[in-house]
């Protein structure tokens, strides 16, 4: 992810709803989305949305899960440094 969820609503200001995540993706490339924001919408589940609010919160919910594989590599490396420092102690 590599948008914010206001940028993505400004993307898709004018979209009316309901509208599915293909016509979300359509919209957004035919008014000139860039394309980290039409690369972020293919991330949000393929489902019907209501809302800016829902496609907001299934943005949101992708960001947080892509994030957690990124922490948890982060978390391994602290680890691997705080053993070998206490090896050599």
């Amino acid at each position: 992810m590599r948008s914010n969820p206001t940028a993505i609503q400004e993307a898709l200001e004018d979209i009316e709803y309901p509208k599915a995540k293909k016509d979300i993706l359509d919209y957004a490339r035919s008014h000139n989305a860039s394309e980290n924001i039409v690369s972020d919408l293919q991330d949000i589940p393929d489902k019907q949305y209501m809302s800016p609010a829902d496609i907001k919160r299934a943005f949101s919910e992708s960001r947080s899960e892509a994030e957690v594989p990124e922490r948890l590599e982060e978390d391994i490396e602290k680890i691997d440094r705080d053993m070998e420092s206490w090896k050599k102690q």
